[in-house]
């Protein structure tokens, strides 16, 4: 079996971590010129594997399974070992989740 990199469970991840890390991204949004139409909400129902749901409002609802791991790993990290989010169901590392989120934000608009 192939796993992908950074696609792996993520351990010791926690929400409370999850919530930080989520703020950071929709800072980077904002930086992109990205406004949504409120706050990242939690989607718990779409939690696995040390990622955490959620949802980002906008014409369509954007989901996020953020790693519930310390910033640095996430979005500093360049190695293959950095965990990737999951952009409505797709792995992508940090800024290319940025990216991907913003197209499809753009999208929807």
């Amino acid at each position: 079996m192939v796993i992908n990199p950074g696609t792996q469970p993520v351990e010791n991840s926690s929400e409370a971590t999850a919530a930080e890390n989520i703020e950071v991204f929709v800072q980077a949004l904002h930086e992109r010129g990205i406004q949504l139409s409120g706050p990242a909400t939690r989607d718990s129902s779409s939690d696995r594997d040390g990622r955490y749901g959620y949802l980002l409002p906008t014409a369509t609802s954007i989901r996020i399974l953020m790693p519930g791991v310390e910033l640095t790993r996430v979005r500093d990290d360049l190695t293959a070992s950095a965990p990737c989010l999951f952009v409505n169901d797709r792995p992508w590392w940090w800024s290319d989740a940025v990216k991907q989120a913003a197209g499809a934000i753009n999208v929807a608009a």
